[in-house]
């Protein structure tokens, strides 16, 4: 049996106009044929209509990083990871739903101790739970004297290797590595490298033997730029790029992947951790170029995709941070739709409302591309062409 999804107007993801009166016509979850209401009355198919005639209807909204686990402002996000897995499995639940209220169908999750982001990928595949469905990495590669370090370090080029193949074997989509400093944690500035250029290129081997990618920590200097010339796929953070820095991942047609809200919003870190001076410093420095830098970026063309960071609910806000930066409102809806698929290799999938694609979409009630703080209030959400919001 079909199932006709009537709207109001269809913005379909791929940057064309919206199309007043767009229908979806869904089967088994996949999008058959999108059209109008009038193509649709004239053909001899029966169907169960879906009437969203009120609203705006545009693809499932992808987060390209972030955790399942974290809360930023419970402060000491490290600390929180080292929670045991139980116990961090429950901790993602409420993070889980928070998500998938705001309107976000797919998540790519940047790191996790214990395999927890694998094990909860199965579960929402089986149907045990409710949630996005989930790009996973595993547990993070991170040097003893790096950012990130929660249980799980790795040191050297034979412990890369090793650490990369455990993830790929238990289940892991994608590599993640931890390759300069970070604003979370209080040593080490944002541009210190934990990694040597050999260990790098390592994990990146051992990703590509497989057929995947490595993601990289990278906020800016010496291990930015290990990390482009090494063949990193996509560059998380990068609020120290450069000028230069933005030409090479456009040369090599790599992705950079904006996480604002943990940095502006005030329930991110600022709430908490504030009270660590050091981690304060680092993130009003990261405040004061984040803004020229992107929308530097931003007008550069490069590939560019966002992610909440573990701001659970607010991917609204990451694209309100993007058109802030420069963006125009249907650039910041690609960068969490047809963009943001292709960054995290799931385009042959979702991302956009095309034929053969997943019948992932959510409702507002008003236009997005006339104001993008219409996508704080979604008011309906679909997987599979069932609705779960």
């Amino acid at each position: 049996m079909y199932t006709l999804v009537r709207t109001k107007a269809l913005l379909d993801g791929t940057g064309r106009e919206p199309v007043p009166n767009g229908c979806i016509l869904i089967e088994d979850g996949m999008i058959r044929e999108v059209g109008t209401l009038g193509e649709f009355g004239s053909k001899s198919i029966e169907y169960d209509l879906v009437d969203l005639s009120d609203y705006y209807v545009l693809p499932g909204l992808i987060d390209s990083h972030t955790h399942l686990s974290i809360v930023p402002s419970e402060g000491n996000q490290l600390q929180q990871m080292r929670l045991p897995a139980p116990t961090n499995i429950l901790r993602s639940m409420p993070n889980i739903r928070k998500n998938l209220s705001s309107g976000v169908t797919a998540m790519r999750i940047m790191g996790e101790e214990h395999f927890i982001d694998v094990e909860i990928k199965e579960a929402i595949k089986k149907k045990l739970i409710p949630g996005p469905r989930l790009v996973v990495s595993g547990r993070g590669l991170v040097a003893s004297n790096g950012h990130g370090v929660a249980i799980t370090t790795t040191d050297g080029k034979e412990e890369v290797r090793k650490h990369a193949r455990q993830n790929l074997a238990r289940g892991a989509d994608f590599l993640k590595i931890f390759a300069t400093g970070g604003v979370s944690s209080a040593s080490g500035s944002l541009d210190y490298c934990g990694y040597t250029r050999e260990e790098i290129a390592t994990a990146v081997e051992e990703a590509e033997r497989v057929g995947t990618y490595v993601a990289a920590h990278a906020h800016g200097g010496k291990g930015l730029d290990l990390c482009i010339d090494e063949g990193v796929r996509t560059i998380e953070h990068a609020v120290f790029i450069t000028e230069e820095q933005t030409e090479k991942v456009i040369q090599k047609n790599h992705w950079l992947i904006g996480t604002f809200s943990i940095l502006f919003h005030p329930t991110g870190i600022e709430q908490t951790d504030f009270n660590v001076s050091a981690i304060r410093d680092k993130v009003l420095q990261a405040r004061e170029v984040a803004a020229e830098n992107f929308h530097r970026v931003i007008k550069s063309g490069v590939n560019l995709a966002v992610g909440t960071d573990s701001m659970h609910g607010l991917i609204s806000y990451e694209l309100e941070c993007l058109v802030n930066f420069g963006a125009s409102p249907l650039q910041a809806i690609m960068a969490a739709t047809k963009n943001a698929a292709k960054a995290c290799r799931v385009e042959h999938q979702v991302g956009t409302l095309e034929v053969g694609k997943a019948a992932d979409f959510i409702g507002v009630k008003e236009n997005p591309l006339a104001d993008i703080k219409h996508l704080r209030t979604v008011e309906c959400v679909y997987q599979a062409g069932e609705r779960v919001i």
